[in-house]
């Protein structure tokens, strides 16, 4: 048998079990919410509806004899939903009568619906709309992962594959703001940074900015992302639970009278209990270059304990039409414990080192809706970011114990005024505390280091919408004023969108935005928390650590028509103030206290068909990312994170409740720092100009799979394959030299290589 046939066999088997259930068929009467969402599966329709209104009706029964029309027909005519057919194929589905006091203000616009998939919308403000709930496989994905499904965009890139440090058209992770329910997350991975601490099936929307921010959002010089668990009390209990090579993980959602409801969800990493080759892959490449991955091997034993979990409760509050609370809860944990056993003469000597990263959120928000005019918004929350690390160096009979922890509150009180039917006015103030504690001591030479800075923000802002009769002009203008209080300095930020319908679908977006951030993080020395994340939050002081400030203006043209999507946006973005320490720099200026600034210009392309069961797309970005660090260099050169170009390929497959997809990925090689040639025989250490050396190109095929099928009236099940690159490419993600004991390394970090991941789910309805 040859090795063609053999491959082909492997397929046949593993997605055997997927392709029976995709065979499974009930007769019996659906939720209208069900029938909606088999229709998007089996025919060209698309729906444009409130999931939480469809939910609260009763069943339907549907004739196999109907067609869809007639159908659609028998729903409107014995249910309240009106449908209207916007076009041949796309259907607003709204309640008959509304009640008044459920109005919502809300002049957002939809540029584009079904902008890569039903799940992904494309709104005014530049404002990318992710419906989780109906997220379907992206390639390589085994669940819907916000974090990771944004990376299909183009623009969106995470060059050391980390979904925690995610590059938004060039900028650095620390400068994008990431908001849990309005609550701002200082760490949002696991894995230290490989897999989302974003349970994935709490969150119900993700929201994202890459330019044209709302006046609103402060404290963050690149990207915005936000994401929300829905505001709508639930009626009926939900359950879910499952299990993936990772984790396993359960979720409770429960009414709790006519008025409030709760959510409740857990994950916690199985490797304790066994461990799978995923976990492996993952492990290797989350560990490697660190201290647990030393470039001499002299234990005779080594014994690791590592341990991820998440816990997240929302809980709902609604005493009448024009009141509703809010309280939410999230609290992520990653926890590794080393040792290493050295012989020493007759005895065992042991060298134990420990880390523990977590970060604790709180928040409480409550609406108003005073009339139809009015309607009123607060919210406080809480963070705390809490990093540790203890490392006993054995050769140096030294210890050393690090702390980076971040406080932070907020409150933000925000009013919106209808001015009429076309145009309405939002206010608001926004207060924000954060102290932020460094912490080092070691042994053999004693010594130490503790610093605490406290930084408050004081902002007043508003944004004036305006929407055209014809719904062919969206109009944003928004401004934002801080007071650092710390700095004693103001900063006006102004922000604004225009999308502007020429003809029936053709489509110009004008954007633009200026802002500011006063945190960042800086760079430690390599064995900082013992390698594995070393890099430490600080705040801005005007000395060594500037308030960083950032401009960009984008034009973009969006056509659509039959099912086709082509989409082109050119952009210009600069940041000035940011630090050599805070941008990853392993060369001789990686503790450098110089201030500079990266300019970036690029463009986003993507074109996207859709048939009735197949979706193809294709994303490509050209950027030109480069510094200015006038100590380093007169010249500019290459950013650490520039990437000059990436191109995607995807399709996807779905029928009967199965869901298939592959993408291909390619992009340039990271830019490094070479050593000079010169001298090098005699062990001299010279650079040479920084970021002047390319890696090679990367590239990864993805895969995934998975079958929703029922296994009672009120249960369904979904069982799912992935496989992140597919073919085993080798890829390198960073470079560099490190020299020890008058001995020069050449440290190449690889990418992951193929991790298959299964995972079986049950949802009760």
């Amino acid at each position: 048998m040859n090795k063609k046939i053999k491959v082909q066999l492997f397929f046949t088997f593993l997605l055997f079990p997927i392709l029976l259930l995709a065979q499974v068929k009930t007769k019996e009467s659906l939720s209208i919410l069900d029938i909606i969402k088999r229709f998007e599966q089996q025919t060209s329709f698309k729906f444009s509806y409130l999931e939480n209104e469809l939910e609260q009706l009763p069943p339907f029964t549907i004739n196999s004899n109907l067609t869809p029309r007639q159908i659609i027909t028998e729903i409107e005519r014995n249910s309240n939903l009106e449908f209207e057919f916007l076009s041949q194929d796309f259907i607003a589905i709204r309640l008959k009568n509304p009640l008044e006091a459920d109005k919502v203000l809300d002049l957002e616009e939809v540029i584009i619906q079904n902008y890569l998939n039903k799940s992904i919308t494309k709104k005014d403000q530049g404002v990318f709309d992710i419906d989780l709930n109906q997220l379907p496989t992206f390639p390589g994905l085994i669940e819907p992962d916000a974090l990771q499904a944004l990376q299909v965009l183009p623009g969106i890139e995470s060059i050391n594959e980390k979904v925690s440090d995610l590059n938004i058209r060039g900028g650095t992770p620390d400068q994008n703001l990431i908001l849990w329910d309005g609550i701002r997350m200082y760490q949002y991975g696991h894995f230290f940074g490989l897999i989302s601490a974003i349970n994935p099936y709490f969150v119900d929307e993700v929201a994202l900015v890459k330019n044209g921010t709302d006046a609103s959002y402060g404290n963050s010089v690149s990207g915005v992302i936000s994401l929300q668990t829905s505001d709508e009390i639930n009626r009926k209990f939900n359950a879910e639970a499952g299990i993936n090579y990772l984790y396993g993980f359960g979720l409770i959602d429960t009414p709790l009278g006519k008025r409030s409801s709760l959510r409740l969800a857990a994950r916690s990493s199985i490797n304790n209990y066994f461990r799978t080759p995923t976990y492996n892959q993952y492990y290797e490449q989350a560990f490697q270059n660190s201290i647990l991955d030393p470039l001499e091997q002299e234990s005779i034993k080594q014994n690791d304990e590592f341990h991820f979990y998440d816990t997240t409760l929302r809980y709902l509050y609604q005493p009448n039409k024009r009141n509703k609370f809010k309280l939410s809860f999230i609290y992520l944990s990653n926890n590794l414990n080393y040792r290493e056993d050295f012989l020493q003469g007759n005895q065992i000597d042991p060298k134990t080192s420990g880390l523990s990263q977590n970060n604790l959120g709180i928040g409480l928000n409550y609406t108003r809706q005073w009339n139809e005019g009015i309607k009123t918004k607060l919210q406080y929350y809480y963070s705390l970011y809490n990093l540790e690390a203890s490392n006993e160096e054995r050769k140096k009979n030294r210890i050393s114990r690090q702390k980076n922890k971040v406080r932070e509150h907020g409150f933000k009180i925000e009013n919106t005024l209808n001015i009429n039917h076309l145009s309405d006015l939002q206010i608001g103030f926004e207060h924000i505390y954060a102290q932020i504690e460094n912490f080092t001591r070691q042994s053999n030479p004693l010594d130490g280091f503790f610093s605490t800075r406290y930084t408050s923000t004081q902002a007043i802002y508003g944004t004036y919408s305006f929407k055209s009769i014809d719904n062919k002009t969206s109009l944003h203008l928004g401004s934002r004023l801080n007071y650092f209080s710390q700095l004693d300095q103001f900063q006006f930020e102004p922000r604004f969108s225009l999308n502007q319908k020429v003809v029936e679908n053709l489509a110009f977006e004008f954007l633009g935005e200026v802002k500011s951030q006063y945190h960042t993080q800086i760079n430690g020395a390599q064995k900082d928390f013992l390698g594995i994340q070393n890099n430490k939050w600080q705040g801005a002081n005007n000395q060594d650590i500037p308030l960083m400030q950032s401009m960009q203006l984008s034009l973009g043209l969006h056509y659509t028509k039959n099912n086709w999507l082509a989409s082109i946006e050119g952009y210009a973005k600069k940041v000035n103030n940011i630090t050599a320490s805070s941008q990853g720099f392993q060369d001789q200026y990686q503790y450098a206290p110089f201030s500079g600034d990266y300019y970036i210009r690029g463009i986003d392309f993507l074109i996207r068909k859709e048939f009735k069961r197949f979706n193809f797309w294709a994303g490509y970005s050209l950027t030109n990312n480069d510094y200015r660090f006038n100590e380093i260099s007169q010249n500019s050169f290459p950013s650490n994170t520039a990437i000059a170009n990436s191109l995607s390929f995807n399709t996807s497959y779905e029928q009967n409740g199965l869901q298939v997809s592959l993408g291909l990925k390619w992009r340039s090689g990271k830019a490094y720092t070479p050593i000079s040639q010169e001298n090098l025989t005699n062990n001299l250490f010279l650079y040479s100009p920084s970021n002047s050396a390319q890696l090679p190109s990367y590239f990864r095929t993805d895969f995934s799979a998975g079958q929703e099928f029922k296994l009672d009236k009120k249960v369904n099940a979904y069982i799912g394959l992935s496989v992140w690159n597919l073919f085993n490419s080798s890829n390198i993600i960073n470079a560099y030299y490190l020299q020890e004991n008058s001995e020069i390394f050449f440290i190449q970090q690889e990418a992951l290589r193929i991790t298959p991941n299964l995972i079986f789910r049950i949802k009760i309805h």
